[in-house]
């Protein structure tokens, strides 16, 4: 007889631990002490120790693990200027939650940490965004987002192991608890980190997954970082119907306010461009052009010189626009020559697609200069093959140009 929906057993997830410890880490929360080597530093490891600490102890023991107003939980002025103004509201909160370790609330305390580390994360200080992550996760050993914060946080500083150990517990706790955002996010880094082994094949099945449950859950950022992804897998391992696939995909979820979604689009167009797509290499850099301004000087030359090759004999002042925007960088020796090398040579198919003779000997005169010495015979012979005869009159190549 088959049981109904309602007779069935729960689901139980196999929830595994994680590693507390980076490599070399002689003691929980050394590597803080080695970043922040000041008072602030001593402060911050104490803080993060009081938190791992109860979160450790069991509930019933939890109120004799602090003194209210004891030495162990003073915490500097907030007029200090050694204690930077973002965190002196999470960390007089976590100092007043366990003032009163009894009844302290494990939600709160993890929600301050996690502010701490993002903090932390922002200012470049990986091992201190990595405890501060690691001690809310501690604090609420149920919460999938600390796990995960506590698995970024350690990816970030190359502690692959430790990462993955974290990772593969947020997508434990996420899939019991039913956390749709921290799962496909945690499947996502976990793809992450088999890509950046060579494991191609693992990081595949991970992004597929963590793709499918984004979908499911409408978590965009995911399904945006799956798609790319398996768009570099694809390229990687030279399956050109996959790429555009999946190219597809990933510029159809990716905003320019998403994180990591300035330099998608930046590298959607120059893959569509390379493939022969202008249609498509419009729609990513139309979609890039809000957020051109914030890129960096080098990501603005290539967005520039890809728009004037990508419009080029459009008739929309936008080429023009941005082919002047993009001579003017490529004569900025502070760009490094590869990009000025690669957009001179954008600026050079632009040039020959409009029939401007004049910008295309310019742009030629600058792929000359800035091409590497070990290929300049066959750049010297590509660009000869763009405007063979010099004519003005001369017929404009087809999209793969």
């Amino acid at each position: 007889m088959k049981r109904s929906r309602r007779d069935r057993t729960p689901r139980r997830w196999c929830i595994p631990p994680a590693m507390l410890r980076g490599p070399g880490e002689t003691i929980e929360g050394g590597d803080l002490l080695e970043e922040v080597q000041d008072e602030l530093g001593v402060l911050l490891w104490r803080t993060v120790r009081d938190v791992a600490l109860w979160g450790e102890t069991p509930p019933e023991d939890r109120g004799r693990l602090f003194v209210k107003g004891g030495d162990a939980l003073r915490l500097a002025a907030p007029g200090d200027p050694a204690l930077p103004r973002p965190i002196v509201q999470p960390l007089e909160t976590i100092h007043a939650v366990l003032a009163d370790s009894g009844r302290a609330d494990a939600a709160e305390l993890s929600a301050c940490c996690l502010q701490v580390a993002a903090w932390a994360r922002d200012e470049g200080l990986v091992h201190t965004a990595i405890a501060f992550a690691q001690a809310g996760a501690l604090a609420s050993p149920q919460l999938a987002e600390a796990a995960l914060q506590t698995g970024t946080a350690a990816a970030a500083a190359g502690q692959d192991v430790r990462a993955e150990s974290w990772l593969r517990r947020a997508v434990g706790l996420a899939r019991r608890e039913k956390d749709r955002p921290s799962y496909a996010t945690a499947l996502v880094e976990l793809g992450q980190l088999y890509e950046r082994r060579g494991n191609f094949a693992r990081a595949e099945n991970l992004y597929q997954h963590g793709h499918r449950a984004a979908r499911r859950g409408r978590v965009r950022t995911a399904r945006m970082r799956a798609a790319h992804g398996l768009l570099r897998l694809a390229r990687q391992l030279g399956d050109a119907t996959r790429a555009v696939q999946f190219a597809l995909a990933a510029q159809q979820v990716c905003r320019t306010n998403m994180d990591g979604g300035p330099a998608l689009l930046l590298e959607l167009a120059r893959f569509w461009t390379d493939a022969g797509e202008a249609d498509q290499a419009r729609v990513a850099l139309k979609r890039l052009a809000p957020a051109r301004s914030r890129l960096a000087k080098a990501d603005q030359l290539t967005s520039a010189a890809l728009t004037a090759r990508a419009f080029a004999g459009s008739g929309e002042p936008i080429a023009r626009a941005a082919a002047d925007h993009a001579r003017r960088l490529v004569a900025d020796e502070s760009i490094p020559d590869a990009v000025r090398f690669a957009a001179a040579l954008d600026l050079a198919h632009a040039a020959r697609a409009s029939g401007d003779l004049v910008a295309f000997t310019r742009a030629k005169g600058a792929v000359l200069r800035l091409a590497p010495a070990e290929s300049f015979a066959a750049v010297a012979g590509e660009v000869a093959q763009l405007w063979p005869d010099g004519r003005h009159d001369a017929p404009r190549l087809d999209r793969a140009s």
